[in-house]
């Protein structure tokens, strides 16, 4: 089965009701964008709302027995020629219900991927976060562009104040950037058990160096047996005077 096969809707009871819930996310994914000035259309191939008739999002509803109070989905940004394969992102909804559960995924989606996708696009940057690289003796000015820190969890003894894309921001010069836009998320969690689990994935890739960094970085966190997260999101354009 193709992965967006899994977006198309399915036969099984369970699975009618998974895409009842999916089928609500999207009109209210599709409405809350259009409060914010964008023009949105249901796509005819799958799961998917058109936007601004430059890229497509998809969702799907997790499957399996989770908490009453989750809910966990796939939120798919797809940009036809610089993401055909869509920029794939785990997030799971909060709530008492059902518009609780969308509300609280649609509001971390739209924080810590939309807006830093969008903006990725737009000609402005800060000058401040950019930085160089060397492809085929060539230099290469690449424009970050990034979501907050989102913190989860316990955080009293460790403090709040390290940015993700200041840890890593030296080995991107080593990172395979292969592309005009490349994206980047970062995700540590660590359980109250000492457990940590880290996404480190580049353009859907994970990439060992930026990996080793973040888990020498969860190493160092107190508050030791309580929950503890934290991740950001990081769209990396290569300015078009390189192009």
């Amino acid at each position: 089965m193709g992965f967006f096969d899994f977006l198309k809707p399915k036969k099984k009871k369970q699975e009618e009701e998974e895409i009842d819930m999916n089928t609500f996310l999207l009109q209210a994914l599709k409405k809350y964008l259009e409060t914010l000035g964008h023009t949105t259309e249901f796509s005819t191939k799958y799961a998917a709302i058109e936007v601004d008739s430059e890229f497509e999002i998809a969702t799907a509803i997790m499957p399996g027995d989770f908490h009453p109070l989750m809910l966990p989905a796939l939120i798919i940004t797809i940009h036809p020629t610089y993401f055909p394969n869509g920029i794939v992102t785990n997030l799971t909804g909060i709530g008492d219900s059902p518009p609780e559960k969308v509300s609280s995924l649609i509001d971390d989606y739209i924080t810590n991927i939309f807006n830093t996708f969008k903006e990725s696009f737009k000609e402005t940057h800060d000058e401040a976060l950019d930085f160089s690289t060397l492809r085929d003796g060539k230099e290469i000015l690449w424009h970050p562009n990034m979501s907050e820190n989102a913190f989860q969890g316990t955080w009293e003894e460790t403090k709040r104040d390290t940015s993700l894309f200041d840890l890593i921001k030296n080995n991107l010069k080593n990172a395979p950037l292969d592309h005009k836009f490349n994206a980047l998320k970062l995700y540590i969690g660590r359980q109250p058990t000492g457990e940590i689990s880290i996404e480190c994935s580049l353009n859907s890739e994970q990439w060992e160096e930026g990996f080793l960094v973040l888990e020498a970085y969860a190493k160092s966190w107190k508050d030791i047996g309580e929950f503890k997260g934290q991740k950001q999101f990081i769209m990396l354009r290569s300015c078009d005077k390189f192009d």
